[in-house]
């Protein structure tokens, strides 16, 4: 996959879970900066009523912490099909 969104170049599928996939990508004004974007289609919001909580609540704990072992969360961003999760990305393995 090659598409961009906002600032960032989504690249190849590192992930999938029941919401929706993680994309690795690429920061399109900061060269060389990689990231993890979550892709939420927004059908799911409406077809599971306690995600819109469970999201706020990742958003607001990831924001409020700043711990070298914890991805760090960078932003949020929305369209009309889509939210997407912008997340540090750890080369290193998944999160298992």
């Amino acid at each position: 996959m090659n598409k961009v969104i906002d600032d960032y170049l989504l690249q190849e599928e590192i992930g999938s879970g029941q919401y929706g996939k993680v994309y690795r990508a690429r920061n399109l004004k900061k060269k060389g900066v990689i990231v993890a974007i979550k892709v939420i289609p927004n059908r799911k919001f409406s077809e599971i009523p306690k995600l819109e909580e469970l999201t706020q609540n990742e958003i607001s704990l990831l924001s409020n912490i700043r711990n070298p072992n914890v991805i760090r969360f960078i932003e949020m961003l929305k369209t009309t099909n889509n939210m997407y999760m912008v997340y540090e990305y750890c080369a290193d393995g998944d999160l298992e």
